[in-house]
């Protein structure tokens, strides 16, 4: 889940949470009339957090929403009739993703020359591209998609790539060390030696390693999937 992502970034020490702003003419209380239907448009799950952190609004997706998100609404300045809105995201391309939603929806802008609808991706292929590898699956999920940037696609890919070269890898020289090895009098009596890791009492211990990277990306995968269809299906076109 994002959360394992969190973690890799802050390893690599990377700019979290950049977030994206826009200027709403109308009032915080208007602004939150539209923020609330859209998100019931995309049948989005949300909660109110009360730490608004000086905002007068603050929505934040449940847990097991498709949808990634943390959103502000508040006045552009104390004295000013005109608002402010803030998301931010576990991602960039998320982050550019809720903003041009926002322009299009909220603050009624027709989309510009270079923007593009977006085509619908299977589920099913990114589940089974998961199988072999996450990064397969991560890959597809970033082409041609505005929920991802380069720096997301790369980031994501590292990170599965890390956890089965950690878990997997690991588990695997374990196992293998435990395979008793044939002495120069086994060889010499041509004795059939122990099997391969696969064979061993601790296969399963190496399947359930690969399964953790491909348990957690089952999950983004959904997330990824099911969020850029959505978007999709509800005809906004976007710049990635």
């Amino acid at each position: 889940m994002k959360f394992f992502l969190f973690i890799l970034v802050g390893i690599l020490n990377f700019s979290l949470f950049a977030g994206e702003s826009l200027e709403y003419k109308g009032s915080p209380e208007d602004l939150n009339t539209r923020i609330t239907s859209l998100l019931l448009k995309l049948d989005s799950k949300y909660y109110s957090d009360d730490k608004t952190r000086g905002f007068s609004y603050r929505y934040r997706n449940v847990w097991y929403d498709s949808f990634d998100y943390d959103i502000y609404i508040g006045k552009v300045a104390k004295n000013s009739p005109d608002s402010v809105l803030r998301v931010e995201s576990s991602r960039r391309g998320q982050e550019r993703f809720w903003r041009q939603i926002f322009e299009q929806e909220i603050l009624q802008k027709a989309p510009k020359e270079n923007y593009v609808a977006l085509d619908k991706k299977s589920l099913l292929l990114s589940e089974a591209l998961n199988l072999a590898t996450p990064v397969a699956s991560v890959a597809y999920n970033s082409w041609n998609s505005p929920i991802y940037t380069t720096r997301d696609t790369v980031l994501s890919s590292v990170f599965y790539f890390a956890l089965d070269l950690v878990l997997a890898g690991g588990a695997y020289l374990y196992a293998q060390n435990k395979i008793p090895k044939k002495n120069l009098l086994d060889n010499l009596a041509n004795v059939p030696g122990a099997g391969s890791v696969w064979d061993g009492p601790d296969a399963l211990t190496v399947i359930t390693a690969l399964a953790v990277g491909r348990g957690i990306r089952a999950f983004d995968a959904f997330e990824d999937t099911v969020s850029h269809n959505k978007a999709a299906t509800l005809g906004w076109k976007f710049h990635f």
